[in-house]
């Protein structure tokens, strides 16, 4: 009569069906007189692996997991990126607006705000007057054009948003000159044999006469001459 040991070595064979029918005869009178083998192999049966297909089929569905999962990543790193990229273009836009608003100098200032004081001729021949404008903001740029007929135009722009004005004395108030620069600048355009016969302030269709050729015109002030010194 074969050991229990022996036995129990050979219940996974006998559970497999790979062992000699001799062999499994022997097992199964065994059991029948062998309560402690018979629970061995009770516990072996509740142990038996799952069959291939389903082994397989979880397998699959594993990797099938697996990929929804690395999808789902690959989502939200996409959608973390586009939202950044979004993010950099709102702030660029932003950041780009406001500079156009405040620094870019596209609005010309009214002539009903400008004031044209104090022209005089200077001892050098210079052409001097005095531009002031009425409102309290600040004035950072002055633009020329001109044209064929002579006439010299001095304009005065602005941002979109204006800025306050810090300090009392600025090109919103202070002394300018027509002088042999500005005739140059229009002798290059138009020839050397031209000069500036007209000068205005602000724009061809809106503006201000400050001096034109054959103007009489008294001396320029003590104050123009100090602040226009060369």
């Amino acid at each position: 009569m074969l050991k229990c040991e022996v036995i129990k070595d050979l219940l996974p064979l006998y559970i497999d069906k790979v062992c000699s029918r001799e062999s499994a005869t022997l097992i199964e009178e065994h059991l029948a007189g062998c309560s402690s083998c018979r629970l061995e192999w009770e516990n072996l049966q509740s142990a038996i692996p799952l069959p291939l297909q389903t082994v397989d089929n979880n397998r699959r569905d594993g990797l099938v997991l697996k990929a929804i999962s690395s999808y789902w990543g690959r989502t939200k790193l996409k959608a973390f990126m586009k939202g950044a990229m979004l993010s950099s273009l709102t702030i660029g836009l932003l950041v780009l607006a406001y500079f156009g608003l405040t620094q870019w100098h596209i609005m010309k200032v009214p002539a009903d705000l400008v004031v044209i004081e104090d022209v005089g001729k200077m001892k050098d021949g210079r052409i001097a007057f005095h531009l002031r404008l009425t409102d309290d903001y600040d004035l950072n740029q002055i633009s020329y054009d001109m044209d064929e007929e002579g006439n010299f135009y001095m304009t005065p722009y602005r941002p979109i948003i204006k800025k306050k004005r810090v300090a009392p004395v600025g090109l919103f108030n202070m002394y300018q000159a027509l002088d042999s620069f500005l005739n140059e600048v229009y002798k290059s355009r138009f020839g050397a044999d031209t000069h500036i016969k007209a000068l205005y302030i602000v724009t061809r269709d809106e503006h201000i006469l400050v001096w034109q050729e054959g103007m009489s015109l008294p001396p320029a002030s003590l104050a123009a001459e100090e602040e226009l010194k060369r």
